[in-house]
C-alpha cells in the first residue's frame, strides 16, 4: 500500500511538470491567445494539486488506519489473578459477625491510646478481598477505621505470622502489606507484623472471613497500635469478643 501511494504521488508530480513544461513551449511560441492559455494553464495546474491533494490526503487517512492499530499489538498478557485494582472494584459485604480491638500506645497516632472494643452491636463491618489481599471497614462509636492486609509478592494471605509489614498500598512487591488507618488518621509510612488465625475464601474466590491480630509502628516510631479483627460474611460463624484485660500479643 505504501509503494503503490508512493507510485501514485510521483506519477501526479512527473505530469504536472510535463504539463508545466508544455503550456511553457506553447507560450513562448504562440503568437496569438497568450492569455487564454495562461488562464487555462493555471485552471489545468490548480485541479491537478486539487487532485494531487485530494489523493495525499485519502492515501495517508488509509495508511494512518491501517497502521495505528498495530502499534497495540504485542503479545497478550495473561491478567494476574488477584491485583489492588480488582479488590477495589468488587462491592464490600456487611458481616454477619465481627468485632475490632484496638490496644494502643499512649504515643501511637493512630489509635491515640485506645484500648477499646467495636461489635455489630453498636458499629457496622464489612469485608472485600482475595486470596492475596483483604480489606475490612469498622464504623461506629464516632469512629470508623479501615484495615488492610495484604500477602507478599501477591502470594496467598494463609494461615501463619507475616513480619516485616509495609505500607499495603505502597509494599515493594516483597514484603506483606498492612495498613490500619482511620478518623482522619493514617500513616505516611509504617513497619509491622501481623498473624492470621483463620481465614476462609468462598467458591468464587472472594474473603469471607479472617482472624487476624496485628502490631503498627507509624512513622517507623516505637508506639505501637496493637490490635485483633474478627470478621465474616458466613451465616452462624459466631467468635466470642476477647476479654479486654488480656494483652494483645504475638
Amino acid at each position: 500500500m505504501t509503494f503503490l501511494f508512493s507510485v501514485l504521488v510521483g506519477f501526479l508530480v512527473v505530469a504536472l511538470l510535463l504539463f508545466a513544461g508544455a503550456v511553457g513551449y506553447g507560450m513562448a511560441h504562440a503568437r496569438a491567445w497568450r492569455a487564454p492559455m495562461i488562464a487555462a494553464g493555471c485552471a489545468v495546474a490548480l485541479a491537478f494539486g486539487g487532485v494531487g491533494a485530494l489523493l495525499a490526503s485519502a492515501g495517508y487517512t488509509r495508511l494512518n488506519q491501517s497502521v495505528r492499530p498495530t502499534a497495540f499489538l504485542a503479545s497478550p498478557i495473561a491478567a494476574p489473578q488477584s491485583s489492588p485494582t480488582a479488590v477495589a472494584d468488587q462491592q464490600a459485604q456487611p458481616a454477619t459477625d465481627a468485632w475490632l480491638r484496638f490496644q494502643s500506645d499512649s504515643q501511637d497516632y493512630i489509635g491515640a491510646g485506645k484500648n477499646e472494643l467495636w461489635t455489630l452491636v453498636e458499629s457496622n463491618f464489612t469485608i472485600r478481598g482475595d486470596s492475596s489481599d483483604a480489606q475490612a471497614s469498622a464504623s461506629g462509636k464516632g469512629d470508623w477505621w479501615q484495615l488492610e492486609f495484604r500477602a507478599p509478592s501477591n502470594g496467598l494471605l494463609k494461615v501463619g505470622t507475616f513480619i516485616n509489614a509495609e505500607r499495603a498500598p505502597f509494599v515493594t512487591g516483597k514484603a506483606p502489606g498492612l495498613d490500619i488507618s482511620g478518623s482522619g488518621r493514617g500513616c505516611n509510612t509504617l513497619r509491622g507484623q501481623f498473624e492470621i488465625k483463620s481465614v476462609k475464601w468462598a467458591s468464587g474466590g472472594e474473603i469471607v472471613a479472617i482472624d487476624v491480630v496485628f502490631e503498627q509502628h507509624c512513622e517507623g516510631g516505637a508506639p505501637a497500635l496493637r490490635g485483633e479483627l474478627w470478621i465474616t460474611t458466613q451465616v452462624g460463624a459466631h467468635k466470642a469478643p476477647p476479654d479486654m484485660a488480656t494483652p494483645i500479643s504475638f
